[in-house]
C-alpha cells in the first residue's frame, strides 16, 4: 500500500463526506490549479505557447500515461510522455483550423453529456482543419447490455470480463456506467452520432486500430475488446 494509499484509508473514514465525493472534488480542485497555473504561471503558459502555436498538429487529449510519439499529449494530471498540463473540458488551447486529427480515448465518457460534451464537440470542430478527423472511443454499453441479459460466460469474456471475478453481473454494468462517479454517462453508437453529428462532422464507424486516419491507428490493446469505436471527420 503506497503512502498516499495509507493516509486516504486513515482520512476518508473521519471527513463528512463519501469516499466519491472526496475523490471528485479532488479532481475538480486539481483542474481549478492547472486552470490557476495556465493562466498566470509565465513559465507554464511559455511551455504551453510552444506547441500551442504550431500548424498541422497532432493532438491526444487525455493522454494519461499513454502519450504518443509524434503527438502533442494532453492531460489533466502530469504523466510521463505529457506535452503539457490543460483541462480539454473546456476549451482546447490552439488556433482555429491548426489541428490535423484529435484522439480522445477513454475520455468523452468523462465528461458530462448535457454541457462538457458539447463544448468539447464545438471546439474539436473549431480548432481541426477541414477534412480532419476526431477519432472518439468509449465503453460500448451495448456490448455490456448484451452480456448481461445473455447471461453467459463466454460473453463477458468475449468483452474482457468474467463474473468470476465479480460478486454479481450488476456490478460489472455498475462499474462501467459509474466507475465510482467518473464516469458521466454510457454511450451506444447510435447514441454518440447522434450527439457528435451536431456539430458538423460525419460519423463513421470504425474497428480497433481501423481508422480512416492511419495515423490515429495506435489504439490501446487493453480497451480493444469492450469499446466503441468512432471516426469524426469535419466537413
Amino acid at each position: 500500500m503506497s503512502f498516499k494509499q495509507k493516509i486516504g484509508k486513515f482520512l476518508i473514514p473521519k471527513l463528512p463526506i463519501s469516499r466519491e465525493t472526496f475523490d471528485i472534488l479532488r479532481f475538480e480542485l486539481n483542474a481549478y490549479r492547472v486552470n490557476l497555473t495556465n493562466k498566470f504561471n509565465p513559465f507554464v503558459i511559455v511551455n504551453r505557447r510552444k506547441y500551442t502555436k504550431k500548424d498541422n498538429v497532432s493532438l491526444n487529449i487525455a493522454a494519461g500515461p499513454f502519450g504518443e510519439k509524434d503527438y502533442i499529449n494532453i492531460d489533466i494530471f502530469n504523466h510521463k510522455n505529457i506535452s503539457f498540463c490543460y483541462d480539454c473540458r473546456k476549451k482546447i488551447p490552439f488556433r482555429n483550423n491548426t489541428v490535423s486529427r484529435i484522439r480522445a480515448e477513454h475520455f468523452f465518457e468523462h465528461i458530462n453529456n448535457n454541457d462538457e460534451a458539447l463544448q468539447f464537440l464545438k471546439e474539436c470542430n473549431r480548432v481541426l482543419k477541414k477534412d480532419a478527423v476526431l477519432r472518439i472511443i468509449v465503453p460500448d454499453v451495448s456490448k455490456f447490455i448484451y452480456a448481461y441479459f445473455s447471461n453467459k460466460e463466454e460473453d463477458w469474456n468475449r468483452i474482457g470480463f468474467s463474473t468470476k471475478n465479480w460478486e454479481s453481473p450488476i456490478h460489472i454494468l455498475n462499474h462501467v456506467f459509474r466507475q465510482n462517479g467518473e464516469h458521466k454517462f454510457g454511450y451506444d453508437f447510435y447514441s454518440l452520432k447522434k450527439l457528435i453529428e451536431q456539430f458538423n462532422f460525419k460519423v463513421h464507424f470504425s474497428e480497433y486500430r481501423n481508422s480512416i486516419d492511419s495515423k490515429l491507428n495506435n489504439d490501446q490493446e487493453n480497451h480493444s475488446p469492450y469499446s466503441l469505436y468512432l471516426d469524426c471527420e469535419k466537413k
